[in-house]
């Protein structure tokens, strides 16, 4: 993820984990690049509530019938203390409310998110180490959602590069 664009949809991603119930931010901008895997890049982010680690990827093809979209991204973060890691997706537009957002790996692994304005979120810790676990182990991922007016998306994000930025993060938040 080395475009401005992705950087910012990142940065709107982590402000949004505020409403649900995650550690701030407080200076987002404190945020910075560590180093990419293939298709994944690890961020920290330091906060008043502490170092937040995550990795972050971009769609390699979008579909859908919109007509406009904003920044998109799948991110895994790891929160400071006792608030774990988080699966996390950016639709790029606020999804419909009460819609839940179908995540596939390698077209055989089926996880439906819930949604929460532009975000989608797995239902608990449990279902996120699962996903985790599904990433690791995947080599592709579709991600496919329903916006508010109705409109659908279908991105597809590669996983290579996946389990080494996810062992980067957890190595550059082993202390926070």
């Amino acid at each position: 993820m080395q475009s401005g664009r992705a950087w910012i949809a990142v940065l709107a991603l982590v402000g949004g984990w505020v409403a649900a119930g995650a550690p701030s931010l407080a200076e987002p901008q404190r945020a910075r690049m560590l180093e990419s895997f293939r298709d994944w890049t690890v961020y920290v982010a330091e906060g008043d509530g502490g170092r937040i680690c995550y990795i972050a990827s971009e769609p390699k093809k979008q579909e859908g019938n919109y007509s406009r979209r904003g920044p998109t991204a799948v991110v895994v973060a790891k929160f400071p203390g006792d608030a774990g890691i988080q699966v996390s997706v950016q639709a790029g537009y606020p999804y419909k409310r009460g819609s839940l957002v179908e995540m596939v790996i390698d077209q055989k692994l089926r996880f439906d998110l819930v949604t929460d304005a532009e975000n989608a979120f797995a239902r608990n810790a449990k279902e996120d180490r699962t996903i985790i676990e599904a990433m690791k182990k995947g080599a592709r991922m579709t991600v496919r959602g329903t916006s508010r007016k109705g409109t659908y998306s279908l991105d597809r994000y590669s996983l290579m590069g996946f389990t080494a930025a996810y062992r980067a993060m957890l190595e550059a938040c082993k202390d926070g």
